[in-house]
């Protein structure tokens, strides 16, 4: 993957489609694994002040299926 730096201006329209078009090309896996950093993160920085490190968490399982 190519690195690209590009200087925006403050709030700028082109900046946040360049943002939703970087998001809409990665995959699924991608944009979970940033997730689950999001979180570890905010758990690393007591924002989650109920989680216990030890605490079993529920898997989520989704099925596609093809309407007719």
């Amino acid at each position: 993957m190519e690195k690209v730096v590009k200087k925006y201006k403050l709030k700028s329209r082109e900046q946040e489609q360049d943002n939703l078009d970087f998001w809409q090309n990665q995959t699924i896996e991608f944009k979970l694994e940033i997730l689950e950093s999001l979180r570890m993160d905010a758990i690393k920085l007591g924002l989650y002040p109920d989680y216990k490190d030890g605490d079993q968490r529920l898997q989520r399982v989704l099925r596609i299926v093809k309407q007719k």
